[in-house]
Order: structure tokens, then C-alpha cells, then sequence
């Protein structure tokens, strides 16, 4: 038996579109967890409503931070520091997502050694120290290729790792065969006209940071 055939898993999706409506359709088809976006950009924000409907489904829900996030001009210290604080911002007052779970920050391109020493890396070191000025609510995770996941887990920058589904990008094999990753992004799926990425979620590495209850409101 190889490692991969190996690992516990189970399967989840993601995507940028409201899986409100979709909630109970994803649970019968066998979905066990969905990642929904934090972001600037409302279109595509997970609402607290949203989420007490797919966590009601049975669905565990995990969140990512992405503006956009898709060069290596939009990575610094001061971008991570900004998103770090408004990724907190949405998570503790809008959905009440429960503290020591996590909020992974995206890095969706291929980005190279050079961008991770001079660009990611400094990004990272700011939300980790924003989170920890905040005292700590949340762990961190990535969402990024083969060579940026390796990389920040060596930084000890992040707790949980997603590998992006483009298999050509920098590491891919590499760090799919580690299984490290908490969580492997697959190929899109339509489910009732909507889009999605297929996910799995890697369970012998214990927990991916997600969620399957919201904080009452009053509670701390």
C-alpha cells in the first residue's frame, strides 16, 4: 500500500459563489467540508447565514483570506499586516468563527523561491504577528503551490497547508507526495449550475481548521 492509498480522507469543496441554497445538495452527495471566501470583495464573502446553513447541512466549513493575491507585487508586509486584520475583522464579527480554528491566506500563483524570501514570507511574518497581537484567535494556513507550502512550513509561519490543484506549478508532486497537506485542491465540479473545486481533505494529518458551530452571540 503506498502512502497516498494510505491517509484517511474524505471529500470537500470550495468555491467563490454562495452555497446557501446548496447546502443539503453538497451533503448528499457525499461533501463533508466547504471552503468559503473572506475578502474586500462582497461578491464572494461567506455570510453568517451561509454558514449556519451549511454547518446545519453537516458540512464542516473552512475559510480563506483572498483579494488577489496573484502576483508577487501584492505581497508585503504591510498587505499582510491589512489582511490579516480584516480576515479577524469578518471571521470574529460578522461569522463568530470559533477561536483556535483556521483562516488560510491565499497565494494563487506560482510563486518562486525569490517571491517567497522577498515578498511572501514578510507577508506571512505579518499576520502571524498580527494574529499574535490579537492574542491569537485563529491559526494560519496557506493556500498556495508545492514549493510556497514547504517553504512556510519551514518558517514555522503557518499551522495548515492547501495545495493549489495546478499540478504544474513549482513542488506540486513533491509536496502532494509528502502528505503534508491538510488539504489537496482537485478538479472543478458543477453541482446544480454551481462551481466548485473538489477538495480532500487529508484527515491523518487531524484537523484542517474548520468549523461545525459558530460562537452565540455574547460569547467571547
Amino acid at each position: 500500500m503506498t502512502k497516498q492509498q494510505a491517509i484517511k480522507t474524505e471529500p470537500g469543496v470550495d468555491g467563490a459563489a454562495s452555497a446557501e441554497v446548496l447546502a443539503s445538495s453538497l451533503a448528499k452527495k457525499g461533501y463533508k467540508a466547504i471552503g468559503r471566501y473572506y475578502s474586500k470583495s462582497d461578491w464572494k464573502r461567506l455570510t453568517q447565514t451561509e454558514a449556519q446553513q451549511l454547518i446545519a447541512a453537516g458540512l464542516t466549513v473552512f475559510t480563506v483570506y483572498e483579494d488577489a493575491n496573484n502576483s508577487a507585487a501584492q505581497f508585503s508586509s504591510e498587505t499582510g499586516t491589512a489582511q490579516a486584520q480584516e480576515a479577524m475583522r469578518q471571521a470574529q464579527t460578522v461569522i463568530r468563527q470559533p477561536k483556535g480554528t483556521a483562516i488560510y491566506f491565499a497565494v494563487d500563483y506560482d510563486a518562486s523561491e525569490q517571491d517567497h524570501d522577498q515578498h511572501i514570507r514578510p507577508y506571512f511574518e505579518a499576520i502571524n504577528q498580527a494574529f499574535s497581537e490579537a492574542g491569537s484567535p485563529y491559526k494560519v494556513g496557506v493556500y498556495a503551490n508545492g514549493l510556497i507550502n514547504q517553504k512556510l512550513l519551514d518558517d514555522k509561519l503557518v499551522d495548515f497547508t492547501w495545495l493549489s490543484q495546478s499540478t504544474g506549478f513549482r513542488n506540486y508532486q513533491e509536496f502532494k507526495d509528502s502528505n503534508k497537506w491538510n488539504i489537496l485542491q482537485g478538479p472543478p465540479v458543477r453541482i446544480s449550475g454551481t462551481d466548485f473545486d473538489s477538495d480532500t481533505m487529508n484527515l491523518s494529518q487531524g484537523s484542517f481548521g474548520g468549523f461545525t458551530h459558530l460562537v452565540p452571540q455574547g460569547d467571547t
